[in-house]
């Protein structure tokens, strides 16, 4: 069964979690949590075409930034658009023809409430953690012989081979990974000016989103079941 690319997506800033009453069976209302993201002005950077390229795709930009930040190459790129992005990212569209360069994207085109979204971001680094932290191992006992190696990891492997798996679970760097969380109700959009200066659209999704408060995520169209887009 073939499943089509994604058709869409937007760079978003977290900007935290809260919780909103829903609808419930009984007098009391239901809580649902949920993660609070700002989507600026979205600005359409360049386009990748089938000819060109070999696929089709659009550049899109968010944020503003300076012209150091950026090399030469890059500011070529920019030069036609209202401001130079902070935030630069490729994504998969449908119909790109309807697109170009300079033009602004308006998000409330592709999100609506109820809309499933995938959403991509970094977690939280936790640096270098021990095995019980960042594999859940149980440790050794407290008591009964066991000196100051509470919280070690035990052995490592035996005599033969005489050296450690690749792979095995060690103590390590902790978090800072790109992970996705998949299928994400979209629970309330709206167009808002945050900060008195950055128009933009402030959207609720349903449940937690990898990352910090100020981050940059991505938000993709979900798949659904049957191998479509939602």
């Amino acid at each position: 069964m073939s499943i089509e690319r994604k058709r869409y997506g937007f760079i978003a800033i977290k900007q935290g979690m809260t919780q909103i009453a829903v609808d419930s069976e009984s007098n009391v209302p239901d809580y649902v949590a949920g993660t609070l993201l700002w989507i600026q002005d979205t600005i359409v950077v360049d386009k990748k075409t089938k000819d060109r390229d070999g696929y089709e795709s659009l550049i899109l930009g968010v944020g503003r930034s300076k012209e150091k930040n950026w090399n030469n190459p890059q500011l070529k790129m920019f030069e036609g658009l209202d401001f130079i992005p902070k935030y630069m990212k490729e994504f998969k569209f449908e119909n790109i023809d309807n697109f170009s360069k300079g033009q602004f994207v308006d998000v409330e085109d592709f999100l609506k409430i109820g809309s499933l979204v995938d959403i991509q971001g970094k977690t939280l680094g936790k640096g270098f953690s021990g095995g019980m932290k960042r594999h859940g191992f149980a440790g050794l006992r407290a008591t009964h012989g066991v000196s100051k190696a509470h919280r070690s990891c035990g052995s490592t492997g035996s005599r033969k081979p005489g050296r450690v798996f690749k792979g095995k679970k060690m103590p390590g760097r902790y978090g800072n990974e790109t992970v996705t969380c998949q299928n994400l109700e979209v629970l309330y959009i709206s167009k808002e000016k945050l900060f008195e200066k950055f128009n933009g659209s402030l959207i609720l999704v349903k449940g937690a989103v990898p990352g910090y408060k100020g981050s940059a995520c991505n938000i993709y169209s979900s798949f659904d079941p049957k191998g479509g887009v939602s």
